[in-house]
């Protein structure tokens, strides 16, 4: 995590109490060691001083604390002694930077507003992952749904149809049957009206 985000995450975290500037690095880095650079403690205590807040902040003038010369000393007399940020030089930034810091507000907004886009960054990248996922169900459904289509037979079909003409032919040989019985009876009735003429 940036140094700066984590600096206002810990000053959130004693908004009751407030924190030294000390106890702010120490926290940062987990260790009572120095772990910054000069160059890396100087512009970080500018930044700390323009985003915490102190109950005594005429104690010393912020210009006179983060004047190059003023600081890099204080840093430099602090490097080369057995303690880091011991109090044996420059006391009065010493005791200015030892006092209770609160963040302030401008800055505890920028932290909640960083959370908040921490918030709809995993949002998005949540809806995107759900997105990926029913994309992928739905190729699956697609490749599913053309494999039938391609293994299935291609129209027009081929219909045969094969006649059964038996009961055809039995129809047509008994209507001939009948034909040629009708035909018997018809000559059979001329025979007799023939005769009944002749009586």
């Amino acid at each position: 995590m940036n140094r700066y985000i984590k600096a206002m995450e810990i000053g959130l975290a004693h908004e009751e109490n407030g924190i030294t500037y000390f106890d702010l690095v120490y926290e940062l880095h987990g260790t009572r060691d120095k772990v910054f650079t000069l160059e890396a403690e100087q512009t970080f205590c500018v930044w700390f001083l323009n985003n915490f807040n102190a109950e005594y902040m005429d104690f010393l003038p912020h210009s006179n604390l983060t004047a190059p010369r003023a600081f890099h000393g204080f840093l430099i007399q602090n490097a080369n002694g057995s303690t880091y940020h011991g109090r044996g030089c420059e006391e009065r930034i010493y005791d200015h930077l030892n006092q209770k810091w609160f963040l302030s507000g401008e800055a505890s907004k920028q932290y909640l507003d960083y959370q908040e886009l921490q918030l709809s960054v995993k949002s998005a990248n949540s809806a995107r992952n759900w997105a990926i996922v029913s994309i992928i169900v739905a190729l699956f459904a697609i490749g599913i749904s053309a494999y039938s289509v391609i293994s299935s037979p291609s129209p027009p079909f081929d219909v045969k149809v094969i006649e059964d003409k038996t009961r055809t032919n039995e129809l047509e040989k008994e209507n001939r049957e009948l034909k040629e019985e009708l035909y018997k009876a018809e000559m059979m009735v001329r025979v007799l009206e023939e005769k009944n003429k002749q009586l």
